[in-house]
């Protein structure tokens, strides 16, 4: 060219310098997706590597069908070495009745869930369901007979369909409905355009808690578990919203072996037996009314959210 450039070598370079625009803006786009899947790989293998704390020992059997008595004998557990949260801890769950847990917070309430659910292992004593110790049957069994209601519900991004069947995705679309209606929830999905089949986003964003609360609760109608635990399922709910879930479980609680801990003791007052807990040692166990009878650490807590006249003029 020598140094000369026509019209047509200037149509032509401005041509294909517009072609390569495209490809360079996606190749620059392409390092920048590189780098985050790079970080998010990174993250995966700290995942896969970690040791899991609880696994199933050499010889372990798959629990069968239980009846679901659960029996706490001598147990002794503690996340930190030298800071016991059980010690010789003795309790009896009955089968097919609800038990209620109460007590300040580091009393040792959900530690006594998650022994059950086998999230840790006791460092002493053993924990049965019927006969069988915890630890002699894998864990997968375990779970599987198990259903959690916990205040912080956790949820796929996804429909209500899924999220409803996530611990029976072979569910029918029957027995989805079957659960959701169980679960107060049915009326509210059906207010939406999708109906079921409508995308609840990020951990449920676009529920109330209430409404999270309630799909919780038709997943463990559609499981049917023999065990379940409610952990604090009304603690962050308001009136109208408890109501829902206080009915839905009126229906569920009968005929399992139910593990409730309370905060709002108006929830418990119907459990067959209270346990009152502090620092992990059993200080009262009995009914609602019994227990108010005593004059001990439970009519204090009942009293501190149920206050008479004759406690407010004291207060006062």
């Amino acid at each position: 060219m020598h140094g000369n450039m026509s019209v047509g070598d200037i149509v032509a370079y401005l041509a294909y310098l517009r072609l390569l625009q495209a490809p360079i803006r996606s190749f620059s786009r392409m390092i920048t997706k590189v780098q985050q899947s790079a970080a998010a790989f990174e993250r995966i293998q700290e995942v896969l590597a970690t040791v899991p704390e609880v696994y199933d020992k050499e010889g372990a059997i798959v629990l069968p069908p239980v009846k679901g008595q659960i029996v706490f004998d001598d147990v002794e557990f503690a996340y930190e070495e030298g800071h016991p949260i059980l010690q010789n801890f003795q309790l009896r769950l009955p089968c097919n009745q609800t038990t209620a847990l109460v007590g300040s917070s580091g009393s040792g309430k959900s530690t006594i869930a998650y022994l059950i659910a086998r999230l840790y292992d006791v460092q002493r004593g053993d924990i049965y369901i019927d006969s069988y110790p915890l630890t002699e049957v894998t864990v997968k069994s375990l779970r599987q007979q198990m259903g959690i209601v916990s205040q912080d519900v956790i949820l796929l991004n996804g429909t209500i369909r899924e999220n409803i069947a996530y611990g029976r995705p072979q569910a029918t679309e029957d027995e989805i409905k079957a659960a959701a209606h169980a679960a107060n929830a049915h009326e509210f999905i059906s207010a939406f355009p999708m109906g079921y089949d409508t995308p609840i986003g990020e951990r449920g964003v676009k529920l109330s808690g209430g409404q999270k609360q309630r799909l919780s609760i038709a997943r463990a109608f559609l499981t049917n578990p023999r065990i379940l635990i409610l952990d604090e399922a009304t603690a962050a709910l308001d009136t109208e919203s408890e109501q829902h879930i206080q009915h839905a479980l009126s229906v569920l609680l009968p005929g399992r072996t139910c593990l409730v801990i309370a905060h709002r003791l108006s929830t418990i007052q119907n459990a067959d037996q209270i346990v009152v807990l502090e620092h992990g040692q059993i200080v009262e166990l009995g009914n609602h009314e019994n227990l108010l009878r005593r004059n001990g650490r439970y009519k204090e807590l009942y009293e501190m959210q149920f206050p008479t006249k004759s406690n407010f003029e004291q207060i006062l």
